[in-house]
């Protein structure tokens, strides 16, 4: 066994990985990364409903995260 420090990173390491220029995730990957970021996008709407208990202003964040879930995921589908 050597003492000497490999030039590889280990697995768990903090090594960054490059990925190609080109690269696509699979459909599967990207319905599933799409239906949970809309299904939190709608989760945070209908949180911000008039009728729902909460302050104006806790109503107001929640409308907009719902609306940058909602573009995350539509942005996750198409890019």
């Amino acid at each position: 066994m050597s003492t000497t420090p490999s030039s590889e990173p280990r697995p768990g390491s903090d090594a960054q990985v490059e990925l190609p220029q080109n690269y696509k995730d699979c459909l599967a990957c990207r319905v599933v990364g799409s239906v949970a970021l809309g299904g939190v996008g709608i989760y945070a709407l209908n949180q911000s409903r008039a009728h729902a208990p909460g302050s104006v202003v806790g109503k107001r964040i929640m409308a907009g995260l719902g609306v940058c879930f909602l573009v995350a995921s539509a942005l996750r589908w198409t890019k």
